[in-house]
C-alpha cells in the first residue's frame, strides 16, 4: 500500500500590528502569496480533476480524503478567513478518510508556530504543541494521533514532549532514524523509538527516493507513472511520500491532477492510498529504531540552518553568506528568555497562574472563548487588560520563533522582517506592562544582526 503526506503550510505574512497581510508584488496577479498558493494548489487539491481520453471531465476528487496531511494553524486561521471552502474541504476529507479507516483519518496535528522544536525551550515547545492540538481538536473534531514537526526537526526532548501530549506517531526523513543492535530496518514499515522516560513513539520514515521523484523529479508529469511508482508488493509494507503540499499544483503545475489520476488506478498501492494513522491501526509496529539526534529533512547539517552559516541555501549557484543567522538566533533567544524572566517577576499580580493561562490562551486564538471569558477564568480581579497584554506578548514571542526567518538566503526577506516585527511587538507589550527598559539591550542585539547583513 502507499501513503502520500502533504505538509500544508505558508510562512506568516500578517503585519503583527494590523493583523492584515500587505500586498506582495511578487505574488501578482494575486494580493499575496497565501492567496496565490491557495489558488494554484490548496483549492485545486480539494477538487482535483480526472480527465477522460478526450479531455472531458470524468470526475473530481477531494485529495484531502486520500492523503495524510497536516495544516499549520497560523495558515489555517488565514484559510478560515479568506478561503473557508478550502478549510471545509480539508475537514470533509479527514472525515471521509476516518470513515474509510476505522476512525483513523488522514489529518495530523502541527504545532501552532512553525518553529524548530529542538531549538525552543522546553516550556515553549510544550505550549506550541499544546496550542496546535487545541486547534486540531477544534477544527477536526477529534484528538490527533500524529503530529508533524516543522522541518521534521527532532531531538529526544521533542519526542518526549509529543508523548507528553498524547501524540502516538510522527514522520521523519529516512536519515533521521537508525537500526538498533545491528538489525536492519525495514524501510516500508514504521519503527518504535524508545525514550529515556520509559515510553516510546512510533516513527514513519518516508521513502526518500520516491519523495524526491515527486518533489523534484518527473513523477507528477503523468498519473500512470506516479501510480506505478507507488505500487509494490501487497504483502510488503507501506511505500510513503512526504512533501510540501505546494508540490501539487504550484511547484508542479497540474500535479494535483496526476495524483488524482493515480488514486485507484491498477497498481496504485494495491487499493489506493491509506493515511499513516490508518495503516498503523491495521498493521501495528513491530520493529525498533534509534533516533539520530538534532536532524531535519531540509538541512544536511542537522538543524544548523536555523542558527549558523552551515552552507544550506536556496540558490547554490550565487555565492552568499548566511552569517546573519546566528545573531538573529541570539537576538530572538535573548528576547524570549527576557520575556520569561519578566513573566516570572511581574505577571503574578495580573494572572492567577501565568503559565497555565498561556497554555489556555489557545482557546482565545481559535475563537472558542472570548478575551473577556478568558480574563474571567485566569486574571485576578481588576487586571483583565494586563492579563490579556501578557498573553499577547507571549503570542508574539512564540511567533518570533518561526523557522522561515532562518531558512532563506538573505536577511532582507519578508520572513526575517516579520519575525523582527513580532519581536518588536512583544518587547513593546512587555515594556508597557512592566516598565522594563530592555529596549537598549534589544537594540544591541539588532545591531549585531545588522552588522552581518
Amino acid at each position: 500500500m502507499a501513503c502520500v503526506h502533504a505538509h500544508v503550510y505558508q510562512p506568516p505574512r500578517e503585519d503583527p500590528r494590523t493583523g492584515e497581510v500587505p500586498v506582495e508584488v511578487s505574488a501578482a496577479p494575486m494580493h499575496d502569496w497565501n492567496e496565490r498558493i491557495t489558488e494554484e494548489c490548496y483549492r485545486p487539491m480539494a477538487a482535483a480533476r480526472v480527465l477522460r481520453p478526450d479531455g472531458s471531465l470524468d470526475r473530481a476528487i477531494n485529495l484531502y480524503a486520500h492523503l495524510s496531511f497536516d495544516v499549520g494553524p497560523t495558515l489555517a486561521v488565514w484559510l478560515d478567513r479568506f478561503a473557508p471552502d478550502v478549510m471545509a474541504a480539508m475537514v470533509a476529507g479527514d472525515r471521509a478518510s476516518c470513515a474509510a479507516s476505522d476512525g483513523h483519518g488522514g489529518a495530523i496535528a502541527h504545532p501552532w508556530v512553525h518553529a524548530i522544536l529542538p531549538l525552543a525551550s522546553a516550556r515553549d515547545r510544550s505550549t506550541l504543541i499544546s496550542w496546535g492540538i487545541t486547534d486540531f481538536v477544534h477544527r477536526f473534531g477529534r484528538r490527533p494521533e500524529g503530529m508533524w514537526m516543522p522541518e521534521t526537526a527532532v531531538d529526544t526532548a521533542t519526542l518526549e514532549a509529543l508523548v507528553d501530549h498524547g501524540i502516538g506517531f510522527t514522520i521523519l526523513a529516512p536519515h533521521q532514524v537508525a537500526a538498533t543492535d545491528g538489525v536492519p530496518l525495514d524501510p516500508t514499515r514504521p519503527a518504535r523509538v524508545s525514550l529515556p522516560s520509559g515510553r516510546s513513539i512510533v516513527v514513519f520514515a518516508y521513502d526518500g527516493s520516491l519523495a524526491h521523484g515527486v518533489a523534484f523529479g518527473d513523477l507528477l508529469q503523468d498519473g500512470d507513472r506516479l501510480a506505478a511508482a507507488l505500487s509494490g508488493d501487497p504483502a510488503a509494507g507501506l511505500r510513503s511520500v512526504a512533501t510540501d503540499a505546494e508540490t501539487f499544483g504550484h511547484h508542479h503545475r497540474f500535479g494535483e491532477m496526476a495524483l488524482a489520476r493515480a488514486i485507484g488506478r491498477p497498481g496504485a498501492g494495491h487499493g489506493g492510498l491509506i493515511p499513516y494513522a490508518g495503516w498503523l491501526h491495521r498493521h501495528g509496529c513491530q520493529q525498533s529504531a534509534v533516533l539520530v539526534e538534532d536532524t531535519s529533512w531540509s538541512c544536511a547539517h542537522g538543524i544548523e540552518r536555523w542558527r549558523s552559516d552551515c552552507g544550506c541555501r536556496i540558490d547554490v549557484v550565487v555565492d552568499s553568506s548566511q552569517q546573519w543567522r546566528l545573531p538573529l538566533r541570539n537576538a530572538i533567544d535573548w528576547l524570549v528568555a527576557r520575556g520569561v524572566e519578566l513573566t516570572d517577576r511581574f505577571a503574578g499580580p495580573a494572572l492567577l497562574d501565568p503559565w497555565a493561562a498561556r497554555d489556555a490562551y489557545a482557546e482565545v486564538l481559535i475563537g472558542v472563548r472570548t478575551p473577556s471569558q478568558f480574563a474571567d477564568a485566569h486574571a485576578r480581579p481588576g487586571h483583565a487588560d494586563a492579563a490579556l497584554a501578557w498573553m499577547e506578548a507571549h503570542r508574539h514571542l512564540l511567533m518570533a520563533q518561526s523557522s522561515c526567518a532562518w531558512f532563506f538566503d538573505h536577511a532582507d526577506g519578508h520572513e526575517v522582517g516579520i519575525v523582527l516585527a513580532q519581536a518588536e511587538m512583544a518587547l513593546e507589550l512587555l515594556t508597557s506592562i512592566t516598565g522594563d527598559s530592555s529596549e537598549h539591550e534589544w537594540r544591541s542585539q539588532r545591531a549585531a544582526l545588522v552588522a552581518e547583513v
